[in-house]
């Protein structure tokens, strides 16, 4: 056992020095690009963190979620390996389901939740350039960021003091690595009902029951989107620009309010409305606007698709972006509520969007 324990110990002071040493040769390299160089998981970089900059949290996220609402504005934060995704908002009545498998909010903070993959939280603080930045952030099973919420300037400080303390845990449960999150398998196109796909999407009436419809037929999305390439879906080809700068900048000049979906298998992170200040830094677009940040590495997006589903409100037109695993990261809408057609401005963006290809 305390052969064990000093092997441990050793293992984390190695990691330790290892980051010191990446951060004083990469100040600017965020914490998920030094995981990935070091060969570990993000989660195994900030429980590096000591004393009161790391504290462990409770597992009663959902209850913690619904709490938020009384500190007032915060910034979230979703991702994959290709996009980030901020909203700075304050939590409305966040809701768990019966089972505590998922959880929701709508407004300004606008999510789904799907517990079964958070599985640790912690309260994290880290000197930066600003000064000290405070934020709760929660993992999966394999160590990989699900969700971050960052104290701002408009947090209520009192609240956001209690809600930690409150929701703070006495002991740092301990991690085995498991190495990276399997990446689900595409499904062979000869393997597909397509029968059933073909059927089942022109009779869709509602987009949320897409994903029950790809389960019956037995195939992945990107798979889907393929066999029904000049029928329902469109491939957008990456000729002149890449094709989120396109996009960005027809909503941007036509002021087009869109919906932006970003997410992981822990979360989904909406949000809606116009864009204005866009920019490019190299492999990423970027979206800097108050409220909203949008970063994609578009470097690291494999296929482009324009997509039209049939629904009791006429069709529904997305623009998907996929990675080279064949996952889906991001998804654009135009603007819309339930019971309400998508506008024509949004068609008309899009329809340009698919000329260009």
């Amino acid at each position: 056992m305390q052969q064990t324990a000093m092997a441990t110990g050793t293992a984390t002071d190695s990691l330790a020095a290892r980051w010191r040493a990446l951060q004083e040769a990469e100040p600017n390299m965020r914490v998920r690009q030094m995981a990935d160089k070091l060969g570990v998981s993000e989660m195994e970089l900030v429980r590096l963190r000591g004393g009161d900059a790391l504290i462990p949290l409770k597992g009663s996220f959902g209850d913690l979620l619904k709490a938020l609402e009384s500190v007032g504005p915060v910034m979230i934060l979703s991702r994959n390996n290709e996009v980030v995704h901020e909203v700075t908002g304050t939590f409305k009545d966040f809701t768990s389901g019966r089972s505590g498998a998922m959880g929701l909010a709508v407004g300004e903070i606008d999510i789904r939740v799907f517990f079964k993959h958070w599985a640790y939280g912690y309260r994290v603080q880290e000197k930066v350039r600003s000064g000290l930045r405070e934020s709760l952030q929660f993992f999966d099973q394999y160590g990989a960021a699900v969700h971050k919420i960052y104290r701002v300037s408009d947090t209520d400080g009192e609240p956001w003091e209690r809600l930690a303390r409150s929701f703070a845990d006495q002991e740092l449960r301990p991690f085995k690595p498991q190495g990276a999150r399997p990446v689900p398998q595409r499904v062979a196109p000869e393997a597909v009902n397509t029968e059933v796909l073909r059927e089942g999407w022109r009779e869709l009436k509602d987009v949320h029951h897409f994903g029950a419809l790809l389960k019956r037929a037995g195939t992945d999305r990107l798979t889907a989107l393929e066999l029904l390439r000049g029928e329902w879906a469109t491939e957008l080809e990456r000729t002149d620009g890449d094709v989120l700068d396109r996009l960005l900048e027809l909503l941007r000049d036509h002021q087009c309010p869109a919906m932006f979906f970003v997410g992981n298998p822990g979360i989904v992170q909406i949000f809606t409305g116009k864009v204005a200040n866009l920019r490019r830094t190299g492999p990423w677009m970027n979206v800097l606007d108050s409220g909203f940040n949008l970063h994609a590495n578009t470097e690291s997006i494999r296929w482009w698709w324009l997509v039209r589903r049939p629904s009791a409100d006429g069709i529904i037109t997305s623009v998907e972006a996929f990675n080279a695993d064949g996952e889906l990261v991001l998804t654009v809408f135009g603007e819309r509520k339930p019971g309400i057609p998508e506008s024509e401005l949004w068609r008309e963006q899009a329809a340009t969007l698919e000329a260009l290809s």
